[in-house]
């Protein structure tokens, strides 16, 4: 029976590809429109004549984005940092919280005397002169690069 089936299929298949073979030989070649070929030719003159797209400037965005990535970090640290020791979520059942809480807490920043804070608050005042003087520096040779002055 499925000798029978499996004849029936292939003499089937050998029919429909003749069948197929014959429309496909019957059929006239497709030629354009008169005008259609003029007019693709000039839509591509056209966008070979306009200019190259402006490129989106990576090298000016990409420090933003750290700088803005660093300051949310930061930001998020430091939320952590000053509202975990007064959160109590036992009341919410949260247990396990309270204990990663307290070893986090068991964590402490080495201490530091007056003199040596004195000294970290001066470099950093330092530190923001010479970056805000080399921001200023830098825009302001961006600004009269292009007239040739620096």
């Amino acid at each position: 029976m499925n000798r029978a089936r499996r004849e029936h299929s292939e003499a089937e298949h050998a029919r429909i590809e003749m069948v197929m073979d014959k429309i496909l030989a019957g059929e006239e070649e497709l030629l354009p429109s008169s005008g259609f070929v003029g007019a693709v030719m000039d839509r591509v003159r056209q966008e070979a004549a306009m200019p190259a797209p402006i490129p989106f400037p990576w090298m000016k965005v990409i420090p933003l984005l750290l700088l803005a990535g660093g300051s949310v970090l930061w930001s998020v640290v430091e939320l952590v940092r000053t509202g975990l020791p007064g959160l109590d979520l036992s009341a919410l059942g949260l247990t396990g919280f309270n204990q990663l809480k307290q070893s986090w807490l068991a964590f402490q920043l080495p201490q530091l005397s007056a003199v040596q804070i004195h000294s970290l608050e001066q470099a950093g005042w330092v530190a923001l002169a010479l970056g805000s003087s080399l921001v200023s520096w830098l825009f302001a040779r961006r600004l009269a690069g292009r007239g040739g002055l620096l």
